[in-house]
């Protein structure tokens, strides 16, 4: 079988700049419907409460729920889109691996809320886990030196507070818990990815027709 070294960039294509397009929107899109629902739900803590809980509380606060779920759903649809068109570019099947997943992560939390127990959280790590993960390789798309080191510290940060709350819990074990909140530590878990994929969005759209003129036609380690 043989091994995928990097991005194999194809001079005939300019699916990147789409696919950038798609996340910049899609990302931005679920950051401002998150604030918009948290603003429409009554008591809500930042510190204290979840981004789920926003769309599965119990009972049900409306529209915040309808919100939070339609716009979890629609980054998650958007996201497998982009993958698409990364992959259709020739991009690195180890990111694009990555950011899928994630992505139906997102769908299966937006399916299943936070009510429905397990299976909410079971998606919830899938886009928590390999969404950092999609970050960190995210230097295999052939970025600049600036964008890897910062997909790296980004990555490796969230990446590290996300395995702190599957190694010592959610409780007061947890001194980030204790500190910030289980929503406060969810949160920087969540959108320093999130801001990420805005800022890699940007940058593919920005590099789409004079992608092929960097070096990297055999790919790389």
């Amino acid at each position: 079988m043989k091994f995928q070294r990097g991005s194999i960039f194809r001079p005939e294509k300019e699916f990147y700049k789409f696919a950038g397009i798609i996340l910049l929107i899609g990302n931005i899109l679920f950051i401002m419907g998150v604030n918009l629902a948290e603003a429409l739900f009554p008591g809500y803590s930042v510190r204290s409460n979840t981004l789920s809980y926003l769309g599965g509380s119990v009972p049900l606060v409306q529209p915040s729920a309808l919100i939070f779920d339609a716009s979890v759903i629609l980054v998650g649809i958007l996201s497998l889109t982009a993958v698409y068109l990364i992959l259709k570019s020739g991009g690195c099947r180890l990111f694009s691996t990555c950011l899928a997943i994630s992505a139906v992560g997102s769908l299966g939390v937006g399916l299943f809320p936070q009510y429905t127990g397990g299976i909410h959280t079971l998606f919830a790590i899938l886009i928590f886990l390999f969404g950092n993960l999609a970050v960190i390789f995210s230097y295999r798309l052939g970025l600049n030196i600036p964008m890897i080191i910062i997909s790296m510290i980004i990555g490796i940060f969230s990446l590290l507070i996300f395995l702190s709350v599957l190694i010592l819990g959610t409780g007061i074990n947890n001194p980030l818990v204790v500190l910030l909140g289980i929503g406060g530590v969810e949160r920087l878990i969540a959108y320093p990815s999130l801001f990420y994929l805005i800022g890699l969005g940007g940058y593919l759209t920005c590099r789409g027709k004079d992608w092929v003129r960097i070096r990297f036609t055999e790919g790389y380690w």
